[in-house]
């Protein structure tokens, strides 16, 4: 199982990053207009998919 961005649903707004628990896992990228997650520091707690305002983050797998 793992966390994902839906790259055409993310605003790059953020929120996530702030909701994450651990540091560096979630990043801005595309000149800070999208995010992404490094799978493998991901707890998989999902605090960022709850945050997402878009609910651009899901779990699959």
């Amino acid at each position: 199982m793992a966390v994902v961005v839906n790259q055409e649903i993310c605003t790059g707004c953020g929120i996530c990053i702030k909701a994450c628990p651990e540091p560096n896992v979630i990043k801005r990228v595309d000149g800070g207009k999208k995010a992404t997650i490094n799978k493998m520091f991901c707890k998989m707690c999902l605090l960022c998919a709850s945050a997402c305002p878009p609910k651009a983050i899901t779990s699959e797998g």
